[in-house]
């Protein structure tokens, strides 16, 4: 009687089990999929965005930064090139490869991934490892004292500028 019982015991146990894995497993599948699908519908990015000075002002030659806010859903990064020709460029922080956040090293003259090892250039270029494409880099116009930046160059044209994003995110 009691080696009867074992059998029952033991096979609930196996199927609680296993069952237990099957829901495991469905819900590490379902999590990451809902996600993804979830943001097949982001909404399109405006189409320019106001930084304020404060800002980008305070790079100095060969440094960079993330902007505190989004373009949109998309990261911007910041870098002042190094040099007596200092320049202010804006890319889209997104990697070409796996969409990772990529990020100016200081004093290091490149863009860097650190999902992959991928490496650009102060223009965007893709210089090592695997991103496929250059960054997307971000037009970019002053006027009236304010720095506009957006993707298309026809969307920093003054009656378009209205439309401009003013205000950080909170």
């Amino acid at each position: 009687m009691k080696i009867k019982d074992s059998y029952i015991a033991r096979r609930k146990f196996l199927c609680g089990m296993i069952g237990g894995g099957a829901v495991a497993l469905g819900a590490g599948t379902a999590v990451p999929l809902t996600y993804y699908a979830g943001n097949l519908r982001q909404q399109p990015p405006p189409p320019s965005m106001m930084l304020e000075p404060a800002e980008y002002e305070g790079l100095l030659p060969g440094q960079g930064k993330l902007l505190g806010r989004t373009y949109g859903h998309i990261p911007v990064l910041l870098v002042q090139t190094p040099g007596p020709e200092s320049e202010l460029r804006i890319f889209d922080a997104t990697c070409t490869h796996f969409t990772c956040v990529v990020k100016y090293e200081d004093g290091e003259d490149h863009i860097y991934c650190a999902c992959h090892e991928g490496f650009f250039d102060l223009d965007g270029r893709e210089k090592a490892g695997p991103p496929p494409a250059p960054l997307t880099k971000f037009e970019k116009r002053v006027k009236d004292g304010q720095l506009y930046i957006a993707l298309e160059k026809e969307n920093l044209e003054d009656e378009k500028l209205e439309d401009a994003i003013r205000e950080p995110d909170a």
